[in-house]
């Protein structure tokens, strides 16, 4: 099976991370159109700290290609898509941290036709697990624009503390912007995973559908 880029699509299977309503899957060549779509917005774009604005079809093959190339060690990056209507909804990664000690750092972000639909918890859930479980990461840190409401939450339900605050360069302000910085521990992760488990038994299907963890970027 061929994908619109010419990839042998089933090379990737292997590591898709299947939600409830999302299959996030590494990105490919064909994805280059809608994510530069997506962020080249500035509602997305300025939630982020690595992402330039106007973000060009030529900033998003790069990314396409350096994640492509990526190894495995290093950490992964997905592209998150809808099941049910097709179409890219985001993206998320962890890696290794160079300036956060003894861990790995995550981003994600939702492309904004999909918020306030509960997606970026979704997301989350599924790149924190990655990164714990199969990614080895012992403690995982993510940093948060002060000004993002929706990231804040999002954290906060995926078990993230905050730690302090700082500031960092943002590629799309041109300088630096202030954040708070989060971490999740290996220890509490697991200990959400189980608690969660057993309060999903005894959740109704209903309930499950009526939760909405929106965010707009992180």
């Amino acid at each position: 099976m061929q994908d619109d880029g010419g990839e042998a699509a089933s090379d990737d299977e292997e590591r898709w991370l299947p939600t409830r309503r999302l299959q996030l899957r590494p990105p490919r060549r064909g994805d280059v159109a809608a994510l530069s779509a997506a962020l080249d917005n500035p509602r997305v774009a300025m939630g982020l700290v690595n992402v330039p604005y106007p973000y060009l079809r030529n900033d998003a093959e790069a990314w396409v290609e350096r994640e492509r190339a990526r190894p495995c060690a290093s950490g992964a990056s997905y592209v998150a898509v809808a099941r049910r209507e097709g179409g890219l909804v985001g993206a998320a990664f962890h890696s290794r941290s160079d300036s956060w000690p003894d861990g790995f750092e995550i981003s994600f972000w939702i492309a904004e036709r999909f918020w306030g639909r509960g997606f970026g918890t979704e997301v989350a859930h599924a790149i924190v697990d990655h990164a714990f479980q199969a990614g080895g990461a012992e403690r995982l840190w993510c940093a948060i624009r002060v000004n993002s409401a929706a990231a804040r939450r999002v954290a906060e339900k995926c078990g993230f503390q905050f730690r302090d605050t700082g500031m960092i360069r943002s590629l799309a302000a041109r300088g630096a912007v202030p954040i708070e910085r989060f971490v999740l521990e290996r220890r509490v992760w697991a200990s959400l995973k189980a608690w969660g488990a057993e309060g999903a038994m005894r959740r109704t299907p209903q309930e499950a559908d009526n939760e909405d963890d929106a965010i707009d970027a992180a």
